[in-house]
C-alpha cells in the first residue's frame, strides 16, 4: 500500500483540527507530537508515479491527478518538513502560541509538498494560490499594523499573478488538450510552438517570480519577510524556495530543450542575476536586522534561480542543492535574529555586546552566516562551487564571478550585522537588561539542529547530491555558449 498522499492529506486534516483548538491547553503538547510525526512522513511513500482514484493511462493519456516521487523530491519534502518541525518547536516556545498559528503552518507544508509532487498543472495552481494565502495569514498573525499594509499588499499582487498563471495554464490546456505535465511535455516536443504555447510559458515564469520573489515581486516579498515574526519568515522563506525549485522544474520539464526556449532561457538567468545583485545591494543599506536578512532571502533565490535556469545537469544537482543548503541556513539566521529580538530588538543600533551573554547563541548564527557567505566548510560553500562549476561549463564565465562577487558582499554585511550585535561595546545598564531577559530553550534547541546541518552538509554533500542527481540527468539539457 503506498502511503504517499498522507504527505499532503495528513497536514490539511491536522490544520483543521488545530483550527478547533485555538485556545486548548494542550495545543503545546499536540504541536510538539505533530512536529515529530511530520518527518516522518516523506518516508512513507513509495518512488514513481501514484494515480489518484486508481485512475491512470486511458487512450495514452494520463486521467486524472497524478504525483510523481523519487529521491530528489524525497529530499526537498524531508527538508521541507524539518524546517516546519522546527519552526513548530520554536513556536511553541512563545507565550501566544495557538491553533490558528500551526493550522496555517500545515497548510502550508501540505500545500508546498503538493505543489512539489504534483504531475499536474492545475492542481499545482490550486496549492499555488493557497501558499499564497497562507504567508499573507502568517504575516498578519505577526499583529502589527505594518504586518497587515504589507500582507494586503502581497494579497493585491498575488490576485494578480495568480490570474496570470491560470491564464497560462488555460493557454497550455487549449494548445495540448491535457494538464498532465508529462503528457503536455510529449505534446511540445513533437509539434510546433503557437502564439497560445508562447503565452503559456510567459504566465508560468510570471507565476514562477511571485510565488518565489524572483523580480518584478522581489520588493512585495521581502516586506513580508521583513514584517513577520523572525521564526516565522524562515518558514516563509522556504515555502518561496521550495515553490521556486517546483515550478521551475516544471518548466524545465515542459520546454527544456526546445529550441524556443533560448529566449525565456536567457531572461529568467538575466532575472537571477538581478535578483542577486539587487538583494546583496539593498543587505548592505540596512540599519534593521530582520530587513537585512529578508534582502539576503532574496539574494539567495536569485542563486537558486540561476542554478535551475542554465539547465544543465550540474546547474540542476546545484540549484536544488543550494535551494536546500538555503532552507537549512537562512532559518538557522531567522531563528537568530528572532533569538536576537527577544533580548532588544532588531535595530542594529540599538544592540551589542551580546557575546558574553549567549556565547553559544553567538557561534551558532556565526556558523550560519559563514555558510551564506559561502565560506568552507559550511553547506553553502559546497553548492555555490558547484553553481559556479554549472555556469563556467556552460562558457558563462561572467555568471560566476557575479556569483562569488554576492557573495563578498553577503560576507560583508553578515560580518557587519555579527559585530553590531555581539561585538559592538554596550553600556552596563544594557548587559543587566540583557541578562534579565531570558530566551526560549526551544528556539536554540532549533538553532543547534540547523548549524549541524550546515556542518554536516558542508563535510558529506554526497549526501544530498546523490539523491539529487539522476533527476537532474532526466530533466537536465547539455549545452553551450
Amino acid at each position: 500500500m503506498n502511503l504517499l498522499p498522507l504527505i499532503v492529506v495528513y497536514p490539511l486534516i491536522m490544520a483543521i483540527i488545530f483550527n478547533y483548538i485555538y485556545k486548548s491547553k494542550v495545543i503545546r503538547i499536540l504541536a510538539l507530537l505533530m512536529a515529530l510525526s511530520l518527518i516522518i512522513l516523506p518516508f512513507l511513500g513509495s518512488y514513481g508515479t501514484y494515480f489518484f482514484g486508481a485512475h491512470g493511462m486511458e487512450s495514452g493519456l494520463i486521467s486524472g491527478i497524478a504525483y510523481i516521487f523519487n529521491p530528489a523530491k524525497q529530499i526537498i519534502i524531508f527538508t521541507l518538513m524539518l524546517i516546519g518541525s522546527l519552526v513548530l518547536i520554536t513556536g511553541i516556545g512563545e507565550k501566544r502560541v495557538n491553533g490558528l498559528f500551526v493550522s496555517l503552518l500545515l497548510m502550508g507544508l501540505a500545500s508546498v509538498s503538493a505543489v512539489v509532487l504534483a504531475d499536474d498543472l492545475f492542481n499545482i495552481y490550486v496549492f499555488y494560490e493557497i501558499v499564497a494565502i497562507v504567508q499573507t495569514g502568517l504575516v498578519i498573525a505577526s499583529g502589527t499594523e505594518k504586518a497587515y499594509k504589507s500582507a494586503f499588499r502581497y494579497m493585491i499582487m498575488g490576485n494578480m499573478a495568480g490570474s496570470l498563471l491560470l491564464l497560462g495554464i488555460a493557454f497550455l490546456l487549449s494548445a495540448t488538450g491535457t494538464l498532465n505535465i508529462s503528457d503536455m511535455h510529449n505534446y511540445l516536443a513533437n509539434n510546433p510552438a503557437t502564439p497560445t504555447i508562447y503565452g503559456g510559458l510567459l504566465m508560468l515564469i510570471i507565476g514562477l517570480c511571485y510565488g518565489s520573489g524572483l523580480p518584478p515581486f522581489h520588493t512585495v516579498k521581502a516586506d513580508i519577510y521583513a514584517r513577520a515574526k523572525p521564526f516565522v519568515a524562515s518558514m516563509l522563506q522556504t515555502y518561496s524556495k521550495a515553490i521556486l525549485v517546483a515550478i521551475m522544474l516544471v518548466i524545465l520539464k515542459l520546454f527544456g530543450g526546445l529550441s524556443y526556449f533560448n529566449t525565456a532561457h536567457g531572461a529568467l538567468i538575466a532575472l537571477s542575476i538581478f535578483g542577486m545583485v539587487f538583494g546583496v545591494v539593498m543587505a548592505l543599506l540596512q540599519s534593521d536586522y530582520k530587513k537585512l536578512l529578508s534582502y539576503h532571502a532574496i539574494s539567495q533565490v536569485g542563486y537558486v534561480a540561476a542554478g535551475l535556469a542554465i539547465g544543465t545537469p550540474l546547474g540542476i544537482v546545484a540549484g536544488i542543492f543550494h535551494a536546500i543548503n538555503n532552507f537549512i541556513y537562512k532559518s538557522a539566521l531567522f531563528l537568530g535574529a528572532h533569538i536576537v529580538s527577544q533580548k532588544k530588538s532588531s535595530n542594529l543600533a540599538k544592540l551589542g555586546g551580546l557575546l558574553p551573554i549567549m556565547p553559544t547563541v553567538a557561534f551558532m548564527i556565526l556558523c550560519a552566516k559563514l555558510a551564506i557567505s559561502g565560506v568552507p566548510p559550511f553547506n553553502g560553500f559546497q553548492s555555490k562551487l558547484l553553481l559556479a562549476e554549472a555556469a563556467m561549463n556552460v562558457n558563462m564565465p561572467e555568471l560566476a564571478i557575479i556569483m562569488i562577487l554576492v557573495s563578498v558582499g553577503t560576507f560583508v554585511s553578515m560580518m557587519k550585522a555579527f559585530y553590531l550585535i555581539f561585538l559592538k561595546p554596550c553600556s552596563e545598564e544594557q548587559i543587566k537588561e540583557y541578562k534579565t531577559t531570558k530566551v526560549s530553550k526551544y528556539s536554540i534547541f532549533s538553532l543547534a539542529v540547523l548549524t549541524i546541518l550546515c556542518i554536516l552538509l558542508g563535510i558529506y554533500p554526497d549526501i544530498v547530491i546523490n539523491q539529487i542527481t539522476p533527476y537532474a540527468n532526466e530533466i537536465g539539457r547539455i549545452w553551450t555558449l
